[in-house]
């Protein structure tokens, strides 16, 4: 499961989400997002929008990653994160899921969640993983 967890974060960065190729190898044809806003974008959506977002200082920490196999080609992870304004502002906690489906030898995100949440206390990026 940790292929799975460092492309996740993969996607949290700027110049993952900015590259159509990259874009088009980690997420699945049928993605589909619900994002924190609670706004649903879909992968046509993504490769239209991403490549032109702008650089930000804001960097996503993310925490306490769970690995739900719910098939031997389709596991869910949940995890938390928190925006990091690199000044000491923690924002935008959020409790995440995503669905990540086995496409011959890709491992592709089909669907994500972002769901706002109560503040929680940051730990160390991407420590461990526990699977159910």
């Amino acid at each position: 499961m940790d292929k799975l967890i460092e492309q996740e974060i993969a996607l949290h960065q700027h110049h993952t989400r900015t590259d159509v190729a990259t874009i088009k190898r980690l997420l699945d044809p049928q993605f589909l997002e619900v994002g924190h806003s609670g706004k649903t974008f879909d992968l046509s959506w993504v490769l239209r929008h991403q490549p032109n977002e702008k650089p930000s200082e804001v960097q996503i920490h993310s925490q306490d990653y769970q690995a739900h196999p719910l098939s031997d080609t389709v596991v869910m992870l949940t995890y938390k994160t928190a925006w990091n304004d690199g000044i000491g502002n923690i924002t935008r906690h959020t409790k995440r899921s995503s669905i990540w489906v086995r496409n011959g030898e890709l491992w592709q995100m089909r669907y994500h969640q972002g769901t706002p949440c109560e503040p929680f206390a940051l730990t160390r990026n991407c420590s461990a993983v526990t699977e159910d």
